[in-house]
């Protein structure tokens, strides 16, 4: 492969854009158009019930499968207390709770960190976005 081959396969690489809608079905889009300003939470986009919305409203928002949980996920994929959001002056920090198999951020493992909007947190089997709308 020439040096203008590798140039012109870069240059590609850089230029492709992720379309949204390609990974999450319309009724999900619709969803997300639904919620009013101000609101911030987690959309079910892969596991059971898909297109469940909850509401972050809270200082701390508490994820497991615990019935004690705000977001019960009775899955045996998922840790009794699995993880935490917390409000800070930033936004909502996702908190693993020491769970045993991970807390992920878009792909990546976290102990801690801020969510953005249109992050995607996956929980054992269940994958949700996570929308800040303002």
């Amino acid at each position: 492969m020439s040096e203008k081959d590798i140039k012109n396969n870069t240059e590609s690489i850089r230029e492709q854009r992720i379309d949204i809608s390609d990974e999450i079905s319309e009724s999900i889009l619709n969803e997300l158009k639904k919620i009013p300003a101000g609101k911030s939470g987690l959309l079910v986009i892969k596991g059971p019930n898909i297109g469940d919305k909850f509401f972050i409203d809270n200082e701390e928002f508490s994820i497991g499968r615990s019935p004690e949980s705000n977001v019960l996920l009775d899955d045996i994929t998922v840790s009794r207390k699995h993880a935490i959001l917390k409000r800070d002056k930033d936004g909502y920090r996702l908190i693993d709770a020491g769970s045993l198999n991970g807390s992920y951020i878009n792909s990546n493992i976290v102990e801690e960190a801020i969510l953005r909007n249109g992050d995607r947190v996956q929980i054992g089997k269940y994958i949700f976005l996570y929308f800040s709308i303002k």
